[in-house]
């Protein structure tokens, strides 16, 4: 018995692989999102070491919890020490946050790229299967 593989099947076939191709791409976008929370972040402590005066370094402060995540707002805000040490302890934590963010959004990036790719090729082998002539 010879088998006839329709063109519209290998269509097909390839838009199994390539879907996965297209949200691994538009997904890599979503990469550099840490990063670019970690530079307002960095932004907002650079903003209470460099104000000009008592009044704005205040209003500096009082506008971190806004601007960046809640344990580096309270390491300047309620840490004990002098002000630039506060804010150097307050940059590696949230330096550290922004690795782990990073390295948890590859992870779920990458899961999801392997998921859809095998569904893909599970649901594509399934049509390619046996014509049925009923």
């Amino acid at each position: 018995m010879v088998r006839k593989i329709s063109p519209s099947r290998i269509g097909f076939m390839l838009c199994c692989f390539l879907l996965p191709g297209l949200i691994g791409t538009f997904a890599s976008f979503s990469i550099p999102a840490p990063l670019v929370d970690a530079m307002h972040q960095q932004a907002a402590l650079d903003a209470v070491l460099t104000a000009p005066n008592p009044a704005a370094q205040q209003a500096a402060i009082a506008a971190l919890p806004e601007a960046v995540d809640a344990d580096t707002a309270a390491i300047v805000a309620t840490g004990t020490g002098a002000l630039p040490v506060r804010v150097a302890a307050a940059i590696a934590n949230m330096r550290r946050e922004s690795v782990a963010q990073a390295r948890a959004a590859a992870y779920r990036i990458r899961l999801m790229v392997i998921t859809m790719s095998i569904l893909g090729a599970i649901f594509g082998i399934m049509l390619m299967g046996p014509d049925r002539n009923d």
